[in-house]
């Protein structure tokens, strides 16, 4: 694991690594004993600048290796500690353990605070042979050090524990972005099989009926020629329509852009039976408010039916979802077009489908089938509105 805290996420590795090294360039100078000091401890020069770089080094290479920056460490507060200096020299082993904390697991780093205190102790009595482990000043001594190790050890494993925190939840996201995605699909394909399953009743229809117009046609040409003609005319304009609506399912099942045109569901509802349908919804409650506006006419059946059942839909849901008595369905009649409009005034209610309710994606492909549109969602002002706009025009 990359041991970065979380300040300093946007620098690379190596930009890090090069922190590290200017840290350790100014413990190296802030942590210089007067020469006086030296003189007094009996260590030379050349002796002090080799601890210290023991100590700088363990600090810049902390990222790098974390067991060999902690042996450094301990090993440079030990050779310093046996001169008298065992006060300054813990602040690189408590940086090191920082890094430790970010970067092992938890029984390692573990062992490696167990080797830094063990460490502190031993550079202690090093430094102060002559006191007791039970003195006062040795204690407080101990005490002060061993919790500033600690602190920067738990700091560590915090940031350890945060970022695993943050794992946790990002792949707990993707999971549910993943099913969110394959329950869609699986939405989608239900929705087409029950569209091409639709087609498939037209299509059968539309077969027996050529098949007894032409048998009827067969039997009839030669001594009654007009009635073979009116058979030959429907078996044209039955075959028409079947080959329209194969288009369509092919289109459907290719994934491709849907031809803007349909027909042939036979004995299907349409949109000139939703007063029946408005009149069968109130007796569940929901008082429904029909407008149509433009001249009603006859449409593609396929269109005619996908309005009817996304009416229907949009009803259903406010009966089960919306928590009202009231909804308002209007059907406006355009040159080569419809278009459908539902909306309730309800307030909801924790059931209340979201935009990609199983409902409303099976409107949303109905309207897309013949190349329409369709929107769903809140009104400002409360409610919900559903909301359509299918061609109307024959198919070339």
């Amino acid at each position: 694991m990359d041991p970065r805290p979380p300040l300093l996420k946007r620098l690379t590795f190596a930009q890090l690594v090069a922190v590290d090294v200017v840290i350790a360039g100014l413990l190296l100078v802030l942590e210089r004993p007067t020469g006086q000091q030296l003189d007094r401890a009996g260590l030379p020069t050349a002796g002090w600048y080799a601890l210290a770089t023991l100590l700088a080094g363990a600090v810049a290479i902390r990222r790098l290796w974390p067991w060999a920056g902690l042996g450094l460490s301990v090993a440079g507060f030990l050779g310093a500690a046996s001169y008298g200096f065992d006060k300054s020299p813990t602040l690189e082993i408590a940086l090191v353990l920082y890094t430790v904390g970010v970067a092992l697991q938890r029984q390692a780093a573990f062992a490696a605070l167990t080797v830094a205190l063990t460490g502190l102790s031993a550079g202690i009595a090093l430094a102060e042979p002559e006191r007791e482990l039970t003195d006062g000043s040795t204690l407080d001594l101990w005490a002060g050090h061993g919790i500033l190790l600690t602190g920067f050890w738990a700091a560590g494993q915090m940031v350890q524990a945060r970022r695993h925190y943050d794992e946790g939840l990002h792949e707990q996201a993707e999971r549910r972005a993943r099913a969110t995605i394959d329950e869609a699909h699986r939405t989608v394909t239900q929705e087409r099989l029950r569209i091409a399953r639709e087609l498939h009743d037209v299509v059968a229809h539309s077969m027996s009926v050529i098949a007894v117009q032409a048998g009827v046609g067969n039997h009839v040409i030669a001594r009654h020629p007009a009635e073979a003609a009116k058979a030959l005319a429907a078996i044209e304009t039955t075959s028409r329509a079947t080959l329209r609506e194969m288009r369509v399912l092919l289109g459907v099942l290719r994934e491709e852009a849907p031809p803007s045109q349909d027909a042939g569901f036979e004995s299907t509802p349409g949109l000139a039976d939703l007063d029946a349908l408005a009149n069968r919804t109130e007796q569940a409650g929901l008082r429904v408010e029909l407008h149509v506006q433009g001249e009603p006419r006859r449409l593609p059946r396929g269109v005619d039916l996908a309005g009817y059942r996304i009416v229907q839909e949009a009803l259903t849901n406010v009966v089960k979802h919306a928590a009202t008595d009231c909804a308002r369905a209007r059907v406006i009649y355009g040159t080569d077009e419809v278009e459908i409009e539902v909306t309730d005034d309800g307030r909801g209610s924790p059931g209340t489908p979201p935009a990609t309710g199983h409902g409303l994606i099976g409107m949303r492909e109905r309207a897309a089938l013949y190349g329409g549109e369709f929107t769903a969602g809140p009104l400002p002002v409360g409610g919900f509105r559903v909301w359509a706009r299918i061609p109307t025009c024959e198919l070339p």
